[in-house]
């Protein structure tokens, strides 16, 4: 691998523009990462450093371009399901092949076991860096934030959403499933609704797919409800979540990567695929309102801990320049997370 002497040399190409960013501030020469493949391809030709933010196909090139040019190959928030098919399985197998040329694993959660198995990735391959709420740090941010009126389900990736409507419709609460347009929703793995839904629940399809819509929803939530699947191997809701906790709601998840190995107080946890647990949990919640001031009062103390984009941009860079300066492990940045005591 020929990584040029000097800082000021040393060609990063990523697709992360706050990435960019401070790689320039820093000295470096960051490229922003070219819209079509034969434009990124030539782009990977004179790299050093290569930081994809999910992005298959642009990792999938990266990769196969790596053996003959040796840069530095980092991959950020990768997306992964569970192969359930032959196809997919075979399919598994060949993206497994391309993987093994990436550096360096760049995860918001610690529980990888299901990418290790289904993909083949290695643990010293990956580092975690903590995630942060969305938005926080842009004036679509709401301003002000109501007690909510309804158990919201929301988000694109992987909600199993007949389990939240057959919850709502053993508790009466109202609540609203909120769902952009029918192909994207299939095309990140949560069926569109179509089917009737009961007097209480309400669909409403995001249409504009702004973020400041998304929110606006989340900050008239009572509670924020992310039903998972169980054949679910990566973090999904992460982004929802950590909205939810940043604006004071009280979160319900399924257990899972990226709950139970990052979170204890701040959400609770109920078990995938289980609408009669989901309902329980989501009636007692919105009828006690001190146990849910509590989980919602240690959600918003950790999400506020995770900082901003500039501190997740400045740590994905500061671990991915480990693939320039040494060839050994990345060092873990495992954020500690803020006590409850005080709201027990």
């Amino acid at each position: 691998m020929s990584i040029n002497a000097s800082t000021g040399d040393r060609v990063i190409l990523t697709n992360i523009k706050e990435v960019a960013e401070i790689a320039s501030a820093r000295g470096d020469r960051a490229v922003m990462a070219a819209a079509g493949r034969l434009g990124f391809f030539r782009q990977c030709l004179r790299a050093d450093l290569v930081i994809i933010d999910n992005d298959h196909w642009r990792v999938y090139l990266a990769a196969l371009v790596r053996p003959w040019r040796r840069f530095g190959l980092v991959s950020v928030d990768l997306i992964l399901r569970a192969p359930a098919t032959f196809r997919e399985r075979l399919l598994a197998k060949l993206k497994a092949l391309a993987l093994s040329q990436v550096d360096k694993f760049i995860f918001y959660f610690k529980d990888t076991a299901g990418y290790e198995r289904c993909y083949g990735i290695k643990p010293r391959q990956i580092v975690y860096v903590p995630f942060k709420p969305n938005g926080k740090d842009q004036p679509v941010w709401p301003s002000t934030i109501p007690e909510g009126e309804y158990a919201l389900c929301a988000g694109r990736t992987m909600r199993d959403v007949t389990t939240f409507v057959q919850a709502m419709a053993i508790t009466g609460c109202p609540a609203v499933l909120l769902q952009q347009p029918a192909d994207i929703m299939r095309e990140h793995g949560t069926d569109d609704w179509r089917e009737d839904l009961p007097p209480n629940v309400k669909l409403v399809i995001h249409e504009d797919g702004k973020l400041e819509t998304f929110l606006s929803f989340i900050a008239k939530a009572k509670l924020v409800v992310i039903p998972r699947y169980a054949r679910d191997i990566g973090c999904t809701g992460i982004s929802t979540y950590l909205m939810g906790m940043a604006l004071g709601k009280c979160v319900i998840i399924s257990k899972g990567p990226g709950v139970d190995d990052l979170l204890t107080d701040e959400v609770a946890v109920v078990p995938p695929e289980d609408a009669q647990a989901l309902a329980a949990t989501v009636s007692r919640l919105w009828h006690d309102d001190i146990e849910r001031w509590k989980i919602a009062t240690c959600g918003k103390r950790y999400a506020d801990s995770l900082g901003d984009t500039a501190r997740l941009c400045g740590d994905i860079l500061a671990q991915s320049l480990l693939c320039l300066e040494s060839r050994e492990t990345f060092q873990p940045t495992d954020k500690a997370k803020p006590g409850c005591a005080d709201a027990a």
